[in-house]
């Protein structure tokens, strides 16, 4: 520390003003476990009258807790690290660190005072702080859809509350489990409370209600079950519970034909396909698929889980022919050949 000679060399002065506190600060952080303690100190005649700034710091188990007793005494410095941050810029520091903090949870209040050279004080000031063990994130959902069609966009809005304040949320994020198996995690697949301004949705900034607009690939060739979870993340590092949202995709995929295959006349051909919460598909197929509008013939509506047709190929003599799968509940759902196939007699 810096000793400040406060000798008095005889001659007169004019009388002292007293030493100002401009503010007091107590915080704790999580992450370190250790509690701050700063104050703002000026004096008409200069830093250098300043003689001392003492703090009393005194804990009580709960906020309804008659007894409060002290804890810890001590000056602040303005002398720079260990303890304080900068030397000689007014703000007097101490750090009450974690061996000291040691696992004294509760509330904590301190009042500080400073002292000049010729006797003055300042005003006692006094702040108060919580500490306790970090919490994580909590998320509730508001609205999470069920079900979407290819092509859709998805929106997911969640309640996300943290004990430490919504300052203490770093992110909300998610990642999906598609039906083929394959687990998708993306930097980009995350939930925002910006508000109109930013690009994911959101309606209201920071009301805690977080929001992602999710597009859907209209030509995907998957459907069944997706798995979305989404976790919420404070700045110390601790994470939610991950919140489990099971969403369905009814469709349909066509297997076979998808090739350029030649099939003949009389011959059976096995139409193989995919599907996903469906009761029912509808199998039709066209020889003049190079038309602007193709036009398609039936072939059988059948039980979507059986997952195959034996067809019985008509008469036709064409290249241009391809098999077009659908719902009869929904024609909005269908699937076509990749490519052409060809039909001789």
């Amino acid at each position: 520390m810096i000793m400040v000679s406060c000798i008095n060399n005889g001659q007169k002065t004019a009388p002292s003003s007293n030493p100002v506190i401009e503010n007091v600060t107590l915080h704790y952080s999580q992450l370190n476990k250790s509690l701050f303690i700063s104050s703002e100190v000026t004096d008409p005649q200069g830093w250098e009258t300043i003689d001392s700034v003492v703090f009393y710091l005194y804990r009580k188990d709960s906020v309804n807790s008659v007894e409060e007793p002290l804890f810890l005494t001590g000056q602040l410095v303005d002398v720079g690290p260990p303890l304080d941050i900068i030397n000689r810029d007014d703000v007097f520091s101490y750090l009450v660190d974690s061996t000291t903090l040691a696992d004294n949870d509760g509330y904590y209040r301190i009042t500080v005072q400073a002292f000049d050279c010729d006797g003055n004080s300042s005003d006692i000031e006094t702040e108060s702080e919580r500490v306790a063990p970090n919490s994580p994130p909590e998320i509730f959902p508001l609205s999470v859809s069920d079900s979407f069609e290819k092509g859709d966009t998805l929106i997911f809005k969640l309640r996300i509350t943290d004990q430490q304040g919504s300052q203490d949320i770093a992110s909300a994020t998610y990642s999906v489990l598609r039906p083929d198996g394959e687990f998708i995690s993306d930097p980009s697949f995350y939930l925002s409370d910006t508000g109109p301004a930013g690009d994911y949705g959101d309606q209201y900034a920071n009301d805690g209600v977080y929001t992602v607009y999710q597009p859907s690939n209209p030509n995907s060739k998957l459907q069944g079950l997706y798995i979305f979870y989404f976790v919420a993340k404070d700045i110390h590092g601790a994470t939610s519970d991950t919140l489990k949202a099971n969403i369905t995709n009814p469709g349909i995929t066509l297997l076979s034909p998808n090739y350029s295959d030649t099939l003949y006349t009389t011959h059976t051909y096995r139409i193989e396909w995919k599907s996903a919460y469906i009761s029912n598909v509808k199998l039709e197929y066209t020889t003049n698929n190079n038309a602007t509008t193709p036009s398609y013939q039936n072939i059988a509506t059948v039980t979507a889980s059986t997952g195959y047709y034996d067809w019985s190929v008509p008469y036709a003599s064409s290249s241009h022919c391809k098999v077009r799968i659908s719902d009869p509940d929904n024609p909005n759902r269908f699937d076509v050949s990749d490519n052409e196939f060809t039909i001789i007699p």
